[in-house]
């Protein structure tokens, strides 16, 4: 009767498997984000909450889809906006951090010192990237890689990004903004690819 009883305490005292792949993507994004990324690190260095891998298969230009890893990290929370980064691991090119890249916006109100005053233009004023997706969705099915950051709590101001891995990078293929603080959401398309 004793030995039954021994044999479930040993299995919960048994240590984690190490994982040699996770450890290096979180030494690398540890590395990269511990300054811009404060609100995923405990006290003691250790990540808050463990990374979520996603194994895909990329499409490449230069033959068939290659299996890769996408690793996604926390990094920081706001009022109704949640940033994560994206690292891929990948025989071509190692581990590196992904970027998103986005329209930089030149948007146009009737009256310039006031944003809450109707929405005259958008226009894209130049091009930007960063590591930072927010309220962020990967697909590992698709490669698609999509973000909705609102620009305050109602929805009403905000845009729509979506990226889809391939060759090691994600490549904007939408890019949809609504500026207009007006209580509606309507987005414009400002980038629409196949």
């Amino acid at each position: 009767m004793r030995s039954c009883l021994a044999l479930p305490l040993l299995l919960l005292a048994a240590p984690v498997a190490a994982d040699p792949a996770q450890d290096r993507a979180t030494a690398a994004f540890s590395a990269i984000y511990a300054e811009a990324c404060v609100m995923a690190f405990a006290p003691d260095g250790s990540l808050i909450e463990p990374p979520v891998r996603h194994a895909v298969q990329m499409p490449v230009t230069w033959s068939d889809p290659v299996p890769v890893t996408v690793w996604e990290f926390f990094c920081l929370m706001g009022a109704y906006n949640r940033q994560t980064v994206f690292l891929l691991q990948s025989d071509q090119a190692g581990l590196v951090p992904l970027t998103l890249a986005r329209p930089a916006l030149d948007i146009v109100t009737e009256d310039p010192e006031d944003p809450d005053s109707p929405l005259r233009e958008v226009k894209i004023a130049g091009w930007e990237a960063s590591p930072f997706a927010v309220n962020a969705v990967f697909d590992p099915a698709t490669g698609v890689l999509e973000e909705n950051s609102l620009w305050r709590g109602l929805g009403d101001a905000s845009h729509l990004g979506r990226w889809r891995l391939v060759d090691d990078m994600l490549r904007l293929t939408q890019f949809d903004v609504d500026a207009s603080y007006d209580g509606q959401e309507n987005r414009v398309p400002l980038v629409h690819l196949p």
